[in-house]
């Protein structure tokens, strides 16, 4: 009971599988959730879930699961998100649903139990990741730049809601990192975001990591938006 958990949505690939690794490396317990890909990798002390965020009665089964394991949550990351690149006069209804039932509603989800929970422990963090889409903008984004938006003007509110509890609510916006997934963008993609950056490169995934963990450990840092990036919003 003296290990931290940490709950980590989406944690399949990417920016959530490295923190898993990162947290566990750091002698957390791990809870995690993925839709469809299970999880190519295994540490310790950790329970992975199959959830689909966007559907509130598997959110709360997520979280109640997740405190079941190791018996309370000090952290949860909002990772899990999709987008569907679409310009808007080409946008269907249902592709423009399923991007902001998972990035926003899902994340609503997530955090309405989390707090619940962590109002009962009378301290806990929790973390949603955003992008820098909420601020600049991308022909064929619009979905998923509304979607990152709201999730910032929810981690506002909800930092507010929480403060009484002792719960810091924060927001990041994480880059583009070299992760497996990252690299599979493509070499143009990598260059033509190196070209937004002041400093021509790329985030460094380990500051990142490092960064998220220092935030999950903070008591006195909330409703804050970090952009870990070179590219200014």
């Amino acid at each position: 009971m003296n290990k931290k958990t940490v709950l980590i949505t989406g944690l399949s690939r990417g920016i959530g599988k490295e923190l898993a690794l990162h947290f566990s490396e750091n002698g957390w317990n791990v809870c995690g959730c993925y839709r469809t890909n299970k999880p190519d990798y295994e540490i310790p002390n950790s329970k992975f879930f199959q959830t689909d965020i966007s559907k509130p009665d598997e959110a709360a089964s997520l979280i109640k699961n997740a405190q079941g394991a190791f018996g309370k949550i000090d952290c949860a990351i909002n990772n899990a998100s999709i987008g569907k690149n679409k310009l808007i006069f080409k946008e269907q209804a249902d592709n423009w649903n399923e991007v902001i039932q998972t990035n926003l509603n899902g994340t609503f989800y997530v955090i309405k139990e989390a707090l619940d929970i962590m109002a009962k422990q009378h301290y806990g963090s929790i973390i949603n990741i955003a992008s820098i889409s909420a601020y600049k903008s991308y022909a064929g984004a619009a979905s998923y730049s509304a979607s990152k938006a709201a999730v910032i003007a929810l981690t506002k509110t909800a930092a507010r809601e929480g403060g009484r509890f002792g719960i810091t609510v924060n927001a990041v916006l994480p880059g583009f990192h070299l992760t497996s997934l990252g690299k599979s963008a493509g070499e143009k993609y990598t260059e033509e975001r190196k070209r937004e950056s002041v400093l021509n490169t790329t985030t460094d995934l380990k500051e990142f990591l490092d960064f998220m963990l220092y935030l999950a450990n903070t008591k006195t840092i909330s409703g804050q938006v970090f952009n870990i990036d070179s590219r200014i919003v």
